[in-house]
């Protein structure tokens, strides 16, 4: 601090800052140096890597200050820098290993020991990088991942455009749990070669980003990996909904309901699209309950059919599949009408049909019994002249 007064009124300056507080300036800059030892490290998670320093020389004069560290992390393509102020000395995260990573650290020193203000470093700056092997063409392409009702996850891809005979490929993943990489035990084939994977029994792997690395191997050039990187949860598909029932309260309102799906994903976390088709008008609507009254927009309809299909909703994932349609449940007005039409009008012909002919049968016998008495003769009947000597005798 350099202060010189040569006015007599200093001593009143002095008594007037002392009672009041009154700061006096300072042109004393704080300086501190940046971290060392700055590097980012790959301990071989497919992507969750290490970034880790020292701290900056010269550190004993700010004993008494918080020492903090700025961080600043980054794929090079991104146009926006994660942030991080920590007081440890290492930070670790998920990144594409797909593409080039950079990362920036400095000192920060609290303003209650810089007079006022934040003193911060110079930054220290590393970079890290995958030793690409192989064309890009090499690569494998429509990788696509679905954890199906929340209990296994089944990953396909298509093969590199400039593969050989004798290429194959082979999937890794791992996740915060596992002590190593894991590679896949149960691989879908098409022609000898894998095309996909199944993934069972993945235990407490939810809500965590879960790295996959898809490698290839052949004799004739070498092949480029590919790393993916996302949370089950936002990837899941669950089973569509069963056993639905369409109920007609009234001319205004249909009531439906179904089950929820089965399986171990908690019936708050499902959302349900519903088609609801009357006569040839359809639209579409959703809930989060299993059951929901919907009003006829024609009260005289007499077609009415609807599907459902479910989702996990935004309170358990950041995003989902939706499952497969229900079958149609559908309900027909006036169907007392249909079935006499149908069913009982035929039956009645053919009884109305039986009992003619009978009748046509019961009138013609009837008539050729008249005709066979008619064709028969008279009987004869005894003469006067015999009736005496028939008393004589």
């Amino acid at each position: 601090m350099a202060f010189v007064c040569l006015d007599i009124r200093c001593p009143w300056i002095f008594l007037i800052c002392t009672l009041f507080g009154c700061t006096l300036s300072s042109n004393t800059e704080i300086k501190v140096n940046p971290p060392r030892n700055f590097e980012i490290v790959d301990p071989g998670y497919l992507g969750y890597l290490y970034l880790r320093w020292q701290p900056p020389l010269a550190l004993d004069k700010f004993e008494k200050c918080t020492v903090e560290y700025v961080l600043k992390y980054r794929n090079v393509d991104s146009q926006r820098w994660r942030t991080v102020i920590t007081k440890n000395l290492h930070y670790k995260d998920g990144f594409d290993l797909n593409k080039r990573i950079e990362a920036k650290v400095h000192t920060l020193l609290s303003s209650q020991c810089t007079n006022g203000s934040e003193a911060q470093s110079s930054w220290s700056e590393a970079t890290y990088w995958t030793q690409e092997q192989g064309s890009v063409e090499t690569k494998i392409k429509d990788m696509d991942c679905v954890y199906y009702n929340w209990k296994y996850l089944v990953c396909s891809w298509k093969p590199g455009m400039s593969e050989h005979t004798d290429t194959n490929y082979n999937l890794f993943f791992w996740y915060e749990g596992l002590d190593h990489a894991r590679q896949c035990v149960d691989y879908i084939k098409a022609h000898g070669k894998n095309i996909g994977c199944r993934m069972s029994y993945l235990e407490s792997s939810d809500y965590k980003d879960f790295f996959i690395c898809v490698n290839g191997s052949s004799k004739f050039k070498p092949i480029r990996s590919s790393y993916f990187i996302f949370q089950l949860q936002n990837i899941v598909k669950p089973l569509p909904p069963d056993s639905l029932s369409l109920t007609v309260n009234n001319l205004f309102e249909v009531n439906l309901k179904w089950n929820i799906p089965e399986g171990p994903i908690p019936a708050r976390c499902f959302i349900y699209e519903i088609t609801f088709t009357e006569d040839d008008t359809s639209w579409m609507t959703t809930t989060d309950k299993n059951e929901i009254n919907l009003p006829r927009t024609l009260n005289e309809s007499e077609h009415l059919c609807f599907l459902v299909r479910s989702k996990v909703n935004i309170y358990c994932s950041d995003d989902g599949l939706w499952s497969e349609w229900s079958n149609k449940q559908c309900w027909e007005g006036e169907r007392w009408k249909k079935t006499l039409v149908f069913f009982v009008m035929p039956f009645l012909f053919v009884v109305v049909l039986v009992i003619v002919m009978v009748y046509l049968l019961a009138y013609k016998q009837k008539t050729l019994l008249k005709m066979q008495k008619a064709k028969m003769p008279p009987p004869i009947q005894p003469k006067d002249e015999d009736m005496p000597s028939a008393q004589q005798q």
